[in-house]
Protein backbone atom coordinates (compact mmCIF):
# COMPACT_ATOMS: atom_id res chain seq x y z
CA UNK A 1 0.00 0.00 0.00
CA UNK A 2 1.20 3.73 -1.01
CA UNK A 3 1.29 5.96 1.11
CA UNK A 4 0.81 9.79 0.32
CA UNK A 5 3.32 12.31 2.18
CA UNK A 6 1.59 14.19 4.74
CA UNK A 7 2.00 17.56 2.70
CA UNK A 8 -0.16 16.65 0.51
CA UNK A 9 -2.99 15.82 2.74
CA UNK A 10 -4.18 18.84 3.94
CA UNK A 11 -3.29 22.73 2.34
CA UNK A 12 -4.31 25.14 3.56
CA UNK A 13 -5.57 28.03 0.57
CA UNK A 14 -6.24 31.28 0.72
CA UNK A 15 -9.16 32.99 1.74
CA UNK A 16 -9.59 30.15 4.25
CA UNK A 17 -10.13 27.58 2.03
CA UNK A 18 -8.64 24.51 2.38
CA UNK A 19 -7.51 21.26 0.54
CA UNK A 20 -7.97 17.87 2.05
CA UNK A 21 -9.57 14.29 1.64
CA UNK A 22 -13.74 14.15 1.99
CA UNK A 23 -15.04 12.25 4.81
CA UNK A 24 -17.17 9.52 3.90
CA UNK A 25 -20.18 11.59 5.47
CA UNK A 26 -19.49 14.04 3.46
CA UNK A 27 -19.79 12.09 -0.47
CA UNK A 28 -23.18 12.69 -0.81
CA UNK A 29 -22.53 16.47 -1.23
CA UNK A 30 -18.83 16.03 -2.64
CA UNK A 31 -21.54 14.30 -5.66
CA UNK A 32 -23.96 17.58 -5.42
CA UNK A 33 -21.07 19.85 -6.03
CA UNK A 34 -19.43 17.91 -8.97
CA UNK A 35 -22.95 17.03 -10.22
CA UNK A 36 -23.68 21.17 -10.62
CA UNK A 37 -20.23 21.58 -11.69
CA UNK A 38 -20.81 19.50 -14.72
CA UNK A 39 -24.16 20.77 -15.58
CA UNK A 40 -23.90 24.73 -14.91
CA UNK A 41 -22.55 25.83 -18.27
CA UNK A 42 -22.63 22.95 -19.77
CA UNK A 43 -24.51 19.45 -20.39
CA UNK A 44 -23.54 15.87 -19.71
CA UNK A 45 -26.12 12.86 -20.73
CA UNK A 46 -28.79 11.39 -17.58
CA UNK A 47 -25.98 8.61 -17.44
CA UNK A 48 -22.89 10.51 -16.78
CA UNK A 49 -25.38 12.83 -14.16
CA UNK A 50 -26.50 9.79 -11.98
CA UNK A 51 -22.18 8.86 -11.95
CA UNK A 52 -21.48 12.06 -10.61
CA UNK A 53 -23.40 11.30 -7.57
CA UNK A 54 -22.12 7.51 -6.96
CA UNK A 55 -19.15 9.00 -4.70
CA UNK A 56 -19.54 6.35 -2.12
CA UNK A 57 -18.85 3.53 -4.95
CA UNK A 58 -16.01 5.37 -6.92
CA UNK A 59 -14.46 6.37 -2.92
CA UNK A 60 -13.63 2.32 -2.49
CA UNK A 61 -11.06 2.67 -5.69
CA UNK A 62 -10.05 6.28 -5.60
CA UNK A 63 -9.09 9.00 -2.94
CA UNK A 64 -12.03 12.01 -3.05
CA UNK A 65 -10.09 15.33 -2.68
CA UNK A 66 -12.48 18.58 -1.82
CA UNK A 67 -11.60 21.88 -1.23
CA UNK A 68 -13.87 23.43 1.78
CA UNK A 69 -14.79 27.19 2.40
CA UNK A 70 -14.10 28.46 6.08
CA UNK A 71 -17.74 26.56 6.71
CA UNK A 72 -16.76 23.27 5.69
CA UNK A 73 -19.35 23.18 2.72
CA UNK A 74 -17.75 21.73 -0.83
CA UNK A 75 -16.27 23.65 -3.55
CA UNK A 76 -14.38 21.36 -5.72
CA UNK A 77 -13.19 17.98 -5.90
CA UNK A 78 -11.75 15.89 -7.45
CA UNK A 79 -10.86 11.94 -7.79
CA UNK A 80 -7.30 10.08 -8.12
CA UNK A 81 -7.42 6.58 -8.12
CA UNK A 82 -5.75 4.50 -4.93
CA UNK A 83 -2.85 2.44 -6.44
CA UNK A 84 -4.17 -0.64 -4.77
CA UNK A 85 -6.85 -0.61 -7.42
CA UNK A 86 -4.85 1.06 -10.25
CA UNK A 87 -2.23 -1.18 -12.38
CA UNK A 88 -2.20 1.14 -15.54
CA UNK A 89 1.02 2.73 -17.15
CA UNK A 90 0.03 5.54 -16.53
CA UNK A 91 -2.16 7.88 -14.28
CA UNK A 92 -5.29 9.76 -14.13
CA UNK A 93 -7.73 11.62 -12.31
CA UNK A 94 -11.52 11.98 -12.91
CA UNK A 95 -14.55 14.14 -12.43
CA UNK A 96 -12.88 17.26 -11.87
CA UNK A 97 -14.89 20.03 -10.88
CA UNK A 98 -15.48 23.36 -9.26
CA UNK A 99 -19.01 23.84 -8.57
CA UNK A 100 -20.53 27.24 -8.96
CA UNK A 101 -19.93 29.14 -5.77
CA UNK A 102 -15.96 28.19 -6.07
CA UNK A 103 -15.33 29.54 -9.39
CA UNK A 104 -13.07 32.57 -10.04
CA UNK A 105 -10.59 31.22 -7.62
CA UNK A 106 -8.27 28.98 -9.15
CA UNK A 107 -9.13 25.93 -7.69
CA UNK A 108 -9.60 23.92 -11.25
CA UNK A 109 -5.68 24.56 -11.36
CA UNK A 110 -5.08 23.75 -7.80
CA UNK A 111 -7.26 20.39 -8.09
CA UNK A 112 -4.68 19.68 -11.34
CA UNK A 113 -1.78 20.47 -9.63
CA UNK A 114 -2.70 17.99 -6.64
CA UNK A 115 -3.49 15.42 -9.12
CA UNK A 116 -0.36 15.64 -10.82
CA UNK A 117 1.94 15.56 -7.32
CA UNK A 118 -0.49 12.72 -6.00
CA UNK A 119 0.81 10.57 -9.12
CA UNK A 120 4.46 12.06 -8.94
CA UNK A 121 4.34 10.87 -4.91
CA UNK A 122 2.94 6.91 -6.60
CA UNK A 123 5.60 7.32 -9.03
CA UNK A 124 3.92 7.64 -12.13
CA UNK A 125 5.98 9.75 -14.65
CA UNK A 126 2.94 10.15 -17.25
CA UNK A 127 -1.12 11.53 -16.68
CA UNK A 128 -3.50 10.49 -19.08
CA UNK A 129 -7.25 11.86 -18.65
CA UNK A 130 -9.88 11.59 -20.76
CA UNK A 131 -12.76 14.61 -21.35
CA UNK A 132 -16.14 14.98 -23.01
CA UNK A 133 -15.87 17.50 -26.55
CA UNK A 134 -18.23 19.80 -24.97
CA UNK A 135 -15.98 20.59 -21.82
CA UNK A 136 -13.87 23.21 -23.53
CA UNK A 137 -13.07 25.28 -20.48
CA UNK A 138 -11.67 21.94 -19.06
CA UNK A 139 -9.70 21.31 -21.94
CA UNK A 140 -8.50 24.94 -21.52
CA UNK A 141 -7.31 24.33 -18.26
CA UNK A 142 -5.71 21.30 -18.79
CA UNK A 143 -3.78 22.72 -21.66
CA UNK A 144 -2.64 26.13 -19.45
CA UNK A 145 -1.62 23.20 -16.89
CA UNK A 146 0.95 21.88 -19.40
CA UNK A 147 -1.44 18.94 -20.93
CA UNK A 148 -1.06 18.43 -24.32
CA UNK A 149 -3.99 16.66 -26.65
CA UNK A 150 -3.28 12.92 -27.82
CA UNK A 151 -5.76 12.26 -30.99
CA UNK A 152 -3.74 8.92 -31.34
CA UNK A 153 -5.52 7.50 -27.80
CA UNK A 154 -8.86 9.07 -28.54
CA UNK A 155 -10.92 5.57 -28.56
CA UNK A 156 -13.02 5.30 -25.30
CA UNK A 157 -16.54 5.62 -26.57
CA UNK A 158 -18.89 6.73 -23.67
CA UNK A 159 -22.84 5.99 -23.41
CA UNK A 160 -24.14 8.83 -25.64
CA UNK A 161 -21.67 7.30 -28.51
CA UNK A 162 -19.63 10.63 -28.06
CA UNK A 163 -15.56 9.53 -28.12
CA UNK A 164 -13.80 11.11 -25.39
CA UNK A 165 -10.71 13.26 -26.05
CA UNK A 166 -7.16 12.24 -24.47
CA UNK A 167 -5.18 14.75 -22.97
CA UNK A 168 -1.80 13.62 -21.30
CA UNK A 169 1.48 15.39 -19.25
CA UNK A 170 4.83 14.21 -18.91
CA UNK A 171 7.63 15.08 -16.45
CA UNK A 172 5.81 17.31 -14.15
Amino acid sequence: MNVLPKTLLRKKLHGGFLLRLADPSEYDAVGETLYEAFTDGCWVTEEYGHGLRRIRERAETADVWVIVDGEQHIVAAVLTPKPDFYHEENYTFNVLGVGPCGRGHGFGRILVHQALAVAKAYGYRTVELHSSPQMVYAHQLYYSCGFHRRPDWETIIVDSGQRLLSFTRTEY
